[in-house]
């Protein structure tokens, strides 16, 4: 009867660990660049370049499938990564966003593309802000003066949307999703594949 090599199977539960370290690492690093600042920020940021530094360097480091499944890996950390930011800024006024009723004091741009659609700039003031803040619309032109109901993002680090509080982001989440099992899938087979053993059938042995 034939069983998966003891070291076969050490190598897919690290690589499966690796791959969910390297997640929670990465989406603990976009929650707190948005909920806190300072040292620990950065921190996180370190560690997280040390996270795919290593999956560079068994890529480097190793030969044949194995290798090519580590850089793989590094950068489908790299897209996950980019797409958790990109997530957690499109998504802000959903999960903290607070809907205020703001004046809209100048238009500060117009920019119009060669499609033909038109963004506009202004500036809003709102109770509990002490300065202006910027607001953009998109082929919709705003009254000076006029009162408009906006979200605004209670901490500062999201422009201020017009209209009601957001709904989630879906396109966003689902390239997370992705992203995120490409990860899974790239680490455990770059750990697994550096663990097979040197029998000549390959991975398995009876």
């Amino acid at each position: 009867m034939r069983v998966p090599s003891v070291r076969l199977c050490s190598g897919m539960v690290l690589g499966l660990a690796a791959g969910v370290g390297t997640l929670w690492l990465l989406s603990l690093l976009g929650r707190s660049l948005y909920t806190s600042s300072g040292t620990f920020g950065m921190l996180l940021v370190a560690a997280s370049g040390i996270v795919v530094g290593c999956a560079v360097a068994l890529a480097r480091l190793g030969t044949g499938a194995g290798s090519s499944f580590g850089l793989l890996a590094g950068i489908a950390a790299m897209f996950f990564c980019a797409v958790h930011m990109q997530y957690l800024t499109s998504n802000a006024l959903h999960e903290r966003g607070r809907e205020v009723y703001g004046v809209i004091q100048e238009e500060t741009s117009s920019l119009t593309d060669s499609d033909g659609i038109t963004t506009y700039g202004y500036a809003v003031s709102y109770p509990g802000n002490l300065r202006q803040r910027e607001l953009s619309t998109v082929n919709e032109r705003l009254e000076t003066g006029g009162r408009y109901l906006i979200t605004v993002d209670p901490q500062h680090k999201v422009r201020p949307a017009l209209g009601p509080r957001p709904g989630t982001d879906v396109f966003h989440l689902l390239g997370q999703i992705a992203t995120g099992i490409f990860v899974l899938f790239f680490w455990t087979f770059a750990v697994m594949l550096g663990f097979r053993p040197p029998e000549i059938e390959g991975w398995w042995h009876t």
